[in-house]
């Protein structure tokens, strides 16, 4: 359902965001807004783990956020590799 109250026609996922839509069709969540100390954070996570938490940079597009977040779920499932810019490096 969009803003206005409609459901949108899914069809095909939009170029960069194959992974959102197949995390989200697997019962998986993404997450974005404020955790402070940031103004924006996404985050993806499935029913096992956090696959990745981005922090927005400075001029970044939602569409350009939205699409590492896709990039780091490829990274996650296919390399082990969990993106974690919230926390830095542990």
């Amino acid at each position: 359902m969009n803003m206005t109250g409609k459901t949108r026609n899914r069809g095909q996922p939009q170029p960069g965001q194959i992974n959102l839509e197949a995390l989200i069709e697997g019962g998986g969540e993404i997450t974005i807004g404020p955790v402070p100390p940031f103004e924006c954070v996404a985050t993806a996570t499935d029913e096992h783990n956090c696959l990745a938490m981005l922090v927005r940079q400075p001029g970044e597009s939602l569409d350009d956020l939205l699409q590492r977040l896709d990039a780091a779920i490829e990274a996650a499932y296919e390399y082990d590799h969990f993106i974690d810019e919230v926390n830095g490096p542990q």
